[in-house]
C-alpha cells in the first residue's frame, strides 16, 4: 500500500502467448502466427482432459461482476497471496493464487487505456489487492488465452507456459491505478467505496439472530425490537421494574447494582460498561422510539452492531452475589 508509483511510461504493444518458447525479452513470449485462432475457435483442438481444474468467477465484459467476485474473496477472509494480471492489448484478467495454493481465474471484465468503468474497477481491484499484501505481477498473453479463460477452459499447457514465462519489466501495473484510489488507500477510505455493507453473522448474539437475518427488510423496526428485547431480558434477570436508561443505570451500577462482571475488579471499568448501555439508549433508542427515522445503510448497520455489543456484554454479566469474591 505504501509503494511509490512509477512514472507513466509508454510501452510497446503486448506480445501474445502461444505454444511457443519464451522470448528472451522479459514479459513477452513469441507467437507462432499460424496457430492464431478466432474467439469462436478458442477451444479448437483441445481435449477436455487437457483442461485444468480451477475455479472461474466473474462475467466476461462486465466489470462490476468481475470486481465484486474479487471483493467477495477479500470480504469473506480468503487470503489472496498472488495475483497474475493477464493482459492482451487493453483487456485484462486475473489469475489469483489463494492461501493454500488453490487458483481462481477472474474473467476479462477489466480494461485500461480510457476513462470508463472497466479501467476504474480494474484500478480499484489492483489497489485493494496491493493494500491486502497480495504480490502482483503482469504478463502479456495472447487474446486466445483470454478467450479460453472467459470460456472457463484454461489448459494445463496455458498454466505451464505462464509458470515458465517472465512478468513484464519494468513493472507497470501501478500505472493502471488511479491517483484517487491510491490516495484513498493511504487515508483508509478505499474500502468504503465498493465493499458491501453486510451483517457479520458470526459475531451476532444468538438472541437477536432473527433480527440480523431480516435486518435489511426493516432496519428501523428491527432495531426497536432489539432495544425492547434487551430491556425485557435485563428486567427478567434483575426483577427491576424500570425502562431505558434508568433500568441499566440501576442494573449495572458499580455501587449497589444487581449485575456485574466476574472478570472485572475495577469499579471504573464497570461504570464504563454501564455507561455504554445508558449512552446507547440515550443517543439512539430514545430518539428512534419517538421519531420515524431513516439513515444510510452504514449508519443503520453500525447501530445494530453497537446494540449487538450490548447483548454480548449482558450475556457475560452475572448476579452480583454470584461473584467469586462476593462475601458469604
Amino acid at each position: 500500500m505504501g509503494r511509490r508509483r512509477p512514472l507513466n511510461r509508454r510501452y510497446p504493444p503486448p506480445v501474445e502467448l502461444s505454444n511457443a518458447k519464451s522470448d528472451l525479452a522479459e514479459g513477452t513470449i513469441k507467437k507462432d502466427s499460424s496457430k492464431a485462432s478466432s474467439v469462436n475457435n478458442a477451444l479448437a483442438g483441445y481435449d477436455p482432459n487437457d483442461l485444468v481444474g480451477i475455479e472461474y468467477v466473474g462475467l466476461s465484459g462486465i466489470s462490476k461482476e468481475c470486481q465484486d467476485a474479487v471483493l467477495r474473496f477479500v470480504q469473506y477472509g480468503n487470503r489472496i497471496t498472488r495475483a497474475a494480471v493477464l493482459s492482451s492489448s487493453n483487456n485484462h484478467c486475473f489469475l489469483l493464487t489463494m492461501d493454500g495454493g488453490d487458483m481462481v481465474a477472474v474473467k476479462s471484465g477489466f480494461a485500461s487505456g480510457y476513462g470508463g468503468e472497466g479501467p476504474r474497477r480494474f484500478s480499484y481491484v489492483l489497489q485493494v489487492l496491493d493494500s491486502h499484501g497480495t504480490e502482483i505481477e503482469e504478463y502479456n498473453v495472447a487474446q486466445e488465452l483470454l478467450d479460453r479463460l472467459d470460456n472457463s477452459a484454461l489448459t494445463k499447457i496455458d498454466l505451464e507456459m505462464l509458470d515458465s514465462s517472465r512478468p513484464c519489466r519494468p513493472s507497470r501495473w501501478h500505472d493502471y491505478v488511479f491517483d484517487r484510489h491510491f490516495e484513498n488507500a493511504q487515508k483508509g477510505t478505499l474500502w468504503q467505496e465498493e465493499f458491501p455493507q453486510v451483517v457479520p453473522f458470526a459475531l451476532i448474539d444468538s438472541r437477536i439472530i432473527d433480527l440480523a437475518l431480516s435486518f435489511w427488510d426493516s432496519p428501523d423496526n428491527n432495531l426497536l425490537l432489539g432495544y425492547r428485547r434487551l430491556e425485557d431480558i435485563v428486567r427478567k434477570k434483575t426483577g427491576l421494574d424500570q425502562h431505558g436508561t434508568k433500568l441499566f443505570s440501576q442494573a449495572f451500577n458499580p455501587s449497589g447494582g444487581a449485575l456485574t462482571w466476574d472478570d472485572i475488579d475495577d469499579d471504573g471499568e464497570r461504570a464504563g460498561r454501564m455507561q455504554l448501555f445508558t449512552g446507547t439508549y440515550a443517543a439512539h433508542r430514545n430518539r428512534r422510539a419517538h421519531i420515524e427515522m431513516s439513515g444510510h445503510a452504514g449508519e443503520l448497520l453500525s447501530e445494530f452492531l453497537l446494540l449487538n455489543h450490548l447483548y454480548r456484554l449482558e450475556k457475560d454479566s452475572i448476579q452480583k452475589e454470584l461473584r467469586n469474591d462476593a462475601p458469604s
